[in-house]
């Protein structure tokens, strides 16, 4: 049975968690005074669990793309390479962004910068999130799994439920260690498992029931040390993966194609808007700042899509793996 190349569900999912993300961060500014305070706190709460919706996805999207363009253990720099060329530069470029808002906003507060040579050194290499934008830290969990799926896919393609059935166990245990300490990927790796197990079952068409076994321990780790939120964040994104065939909204499609740019720039961008509004207006108005913040955000997205990620994705386009070539 082929499989597209691409899953339309997924840019819609990416589209819905980063409004999420972006709408759990605004919420928390207005949502100490004026209408709506419930709603805006609510949204603090429960909207924070898209983040595991991205890890599922990552953790299912990358080994189908890599099982799509029949990798091989020999293409595993060129992999680090083609995710280094597509998340990188638009990365650093927020980054700079980041570091000129905060350096303008404490200068202006007359306060001491805390960013120093060496917090932008370390930002560089995703070991450091600066203050003024704090969601960076999911970008050094993503790299390390990056650096794990390249080589634990070549033993997956091969040995899928040998592969499984050895390390999941050991992971799992590790996730509720200390070696969260050393290693942040560990502690959430029953997301990116889910995601794996995922994508095993969509590549097949029969005998499943290991599979659907893994999956449902995975979801019952996931409910028992984390809880419920997270345990149906995995469940319910992977179920839209694997069965959803219906038609696709094309407004969170686009949200989703633009949701890398989104991430990255619209806590410095919304969050100092509001911050630097709200003192002028009544807090009855809170409402009206929390949308503004959104449109601005998104609007400075697709502006930076447009001129710096989607030419980063191109490069990233033009590294071909062996069997490609």
């Amino acid at each position: 049975m082929s499989r597209p190349s691409k899953i339309s569900i997924v840019e819609v999912l990416r589209g819905l968690a980063v409004t999420a993300v972006c709408f759990a961060h605004f919420a928390k500014p207005v949502g100490t005074a004026g209408h709506f305070t419930g709603m805006f706190n609510s949204m603090e709460f429960y909207f924070k669990f898209s983040v595991h919706v991205f890890f599922v996805i990552s953790g299912f999207v990358i080994p189908y793309s890599m099982h799509m363009s029949k990798y091989t253990i020999k293409d595993y720099l060129r992999f680090i390479a083609k995710r280094f060329l597509r998340l990188h530069p638009p990365y650093l470029i927020a980054l700079i962004f980041t570091l000129i808002i905060a350096a303008l906003s404490y200068n202006y507060r007359g306060l001491p910068n805390p960013e120093t040579p060496l917090s932008v050194l370390k930002s560089l290499f995703f070991m450091h999130a600066p203050t003024t934008n704090p969601v960076f830290w999911t970008l050094k969990i993503e790299a390390q799994f990056y650096i794990f799926i390249g080589l634990f896919f070549a033993v997956l393609q091969k040995y899928p439920r040998t592969a499984l059935l050895i390390a999941a166990p050991i992971l799992l245990f590790l996730s509720q260690t200390d070696a969260v300490l050393y290693l942040d990927m560990l502690n959430w790796i029953p997301f990116f498992l889910i995601g794996i197990v995922g994508y095993l079952i969509y590549i097949k068409t029969e005998n499943l029931s290991f599979e659907y076994g893994m999956m449902a321990a995975l979801i019952a780790f996931s409910f028992i040390f984390y809880g419920f939120g997270e345990a149906l964040a995995g469940l319910g994104t992977t179920v839209l993966m694997l069965y959803y065939k219906g038609s696709v909204n094309s407004v969170f499609s686009f949200l989703g194609e633009i949701s890398y740019s989104l991430y990255l720039i619209h806590f410095p961008i919304g969050i100092k808007f509001i911050n630097l509004v709200q003192r002028y207006v009544a807090p009855e108005l809170n409402w009206l700042l929390f949308i503004l913040a959104f449109i601005i955000s998104l609007l400075c997205a697709w502006a930076f899509w447009r001129f710096i990620e989607k030419p980063s994705a191109k490069l990233s386009k033009m590294v071909k793996y062996v069997r490609a070539k």
